[in-house]
């Protein structure tokens, strides 16, 4: 901003002929303008406009065609002294019919554009996170059959409903209408609490449960950041560093011990040289119990290892004996 321009403590701006404008985004009926700091004495000035004026896109954007847009929807002059940036962008939401046919992978861009900013970069590191591995897994020769094919599956479903939710975005900020903030004020008041929560982790797309994955309510799901009950609280993101599968087994509780905590055992690495991780033992009955209940834990148990050995083989192939 030049000399003219006031920038307050708070971060408002004082403008000549103007006055104050407040940090973040101030509606008119004719748009929304924007503006918050980007780096020290460095802005990021952005205007929407669901009317905008002529412009090419082939061609780079100009201070000129800029300060256009902010007269328009500000209705007075904004005194711009230096830009480092310029670009525009409009309304797009598009995604790939599939994201692999035989030897061409689409991520990121390339694979979905979303008519809301900033969701695209997590999204697509999202699709790198999940393809990485299984691209390695079968160029190395070592996955099992329809692995690559599952990024398709999951990430497409994950696209789709990024594209819902980003669709809703643009519905609820389009319109300047006293009953199209009415409907923005009470969304507002709605995100409280949960839905808040809930409504986070939908744009940062962790909440993602991926379909065909298994019948436990978290299987395909993200795993939280749980503390590991090392001894020392190693947080559970730190024992996954290392590429290949972490087993995170159940901790053995004393018998008779409550479940207060999820706390779990250190991780240790999956190989296809030698024989799977199985699942952890159970601790001890407690003292009282029926043989009848405890046949029917023992039966559990080799349920619950025929699982892990049935999850193990669909995402890490069959180990060499």
């Amino acid at each position: 901003m030049p000399d003219s321009v006031t920038r307050l403590d708070n971060g408002d701006l004082d403008v000549p002929g103007l006055g104050r404008i407040r940090a973040g985004f101030t509606r008119t009926d004719r748009g929304v303008f924007g503006f918050g700091p980007l780096a020290a004495g460095v802005l990021l000035v952005q205007t929407t406009e669901d009317e905008p004026g002529e412009a090419d896109d082939d061609a780079p954007m100009t201070l000129a065609e800029f300060q256009a847009s902010i007269r328009r929807v500000l209705g007075a002059e904004l005194p711009v002294a230096e830009v480092f940036r310029l670009s525009r962008y409009g309304f797009q939401a598009r995604q790939a019919e599939r994201y692999r046919d035989r030897r061409i992978l689409l991520a990121g861009d390339a694979a979905h554009q979303f008519p809301a900013t900033g969701i695209g970069i997590s999204t697509g590191m999202l699709d790198a996170v999940n393809l990485g591995w299984k691209l390695a897994a079968d160029v190395d020769g070592r996955a099992p059959a329809g692995l690559l094919d599952s990024y398709h599956r999951e990430r497409h479903f994950a696209g789709e409903r990024m594209m819902r939710q980003t669709q809703a975005q643009v519905a609820l900020r389009r319109g300047q209408d006293p009953a199209a903030e009415a409907l923005r004020d009470l969304f507002a008041d709605l995100l409280t609490g949960e839905p808040a929560r809930r409504l986070g982790a939908m744009i940062a797309g962790s909440d993602i449960r991926y379909p065909g994955t298994g019948r436990h309510a978290l299987t395909g799901a993200f795993a939280p950041d749980l503390t590991l009950d090392t001894g020392q609280g190693t947080k559970q993101h730190r024992g996954t560093h290392a590429p290949g599968p972490a087993r995170l087994p159940r901790p053995r509780r004393p018998a008779g011990a409550a479940r207060d905590r999820p706390g779990l055992a250190a991780p240790h690495r999956h190989s296809h040289r030698h024989d799977r991780s199985s699942a952890s033992r159970r601790p001890a009955d407690p003292p009282g119990r029926s043989h009848r209940l405890g046949r029917r834990h023992r039966r559990t148990g080799r349920h619950r290892h025929a699982a892990l050995r049935e999850a193990l083989s669909c995402w890490f192939g069959t180990p060499e004996a």
